[in-house]
């Protein structure tokens, strides 16, 4: 990514958990249509699998659906909702203790629409080889699901300079690897 690139932010208005809460089907779309991306991805970036990914993409919204009167409107929307699906995530390894990677299953995830484009298929594999699947997430968090540092940090129950040195750690790697600015 370049520097120059603007970052994608998702910006959920907090009152749409309200809306949801009256039965607003309206609302609930709306807050699929503004989330479903950046949250397949972060989950992707978790299972290394298409099939668990979408599974979990599907039990998050239905956890949103029934908590939303839970949400409250200190924080990110996203950080709570990212929250839930790591939550679920954590709850899937403890009872499956053993995922395989496929890179076929990050098709589209971080931009690759088509992979079976070799080059594109290369750079993934490259970046997702030289990358611990911590630093991985940290990156899909602040770049695809527009969180920023202080959000992963509470989200993912770290210290803020942990998260900062680790996401930069990341992101060196892959200029390293890839010879340009991201």
């Amino acid at each position: 990514m370049q520097e120059d690139t603007p970052k994608r932010k998702v910006h959920i208005d907090a009152h749409i958990f309200e809306r949801i809460m009256q039965g607003e089907q309206e609302a609930f779309r709306e807050l699929y249509d503004i989330t479903y991306k950046p949250l397949y991805a972060f989950l992707l970036s978790y299972t290394m699998n298409r099939e668990d990914a979408q599974d979990l993409l599907q039990d998050t919204y239905v956890q949103v659906y029934k908590n939303c009167h839970l949400y409250r409107e200190q924080g990110n929307p996203m950080a709570w909702i990212m929250k839930i699906a790591k939550n679920l995530f954590l709850m899937k390894c403890r009872k499956n203790k053993g995922t395989e990677v496929s890179f076929e299953d990050l098709e589209g995830a971080l931009g690759f629409e088509d992979m079976s484009d070799v080059e594109n298929r290369i750079v993934l594999e490259t970046m997702f080889a030289h990358l611990s699947a911590e630093d991985r997430n940290l990156i899909i968090m602040h770049n695809i699901g527009g969180l920023k540092h202080r959000e992963i940090a509470k989200l993912l129950e770290m210290p803020l300079g942990t998260v900062m040195a680790r996401y930069h750690r990341g992101i060196r790697k892959l200029q390293k690897e890839f010879g340009e600015k991201l």
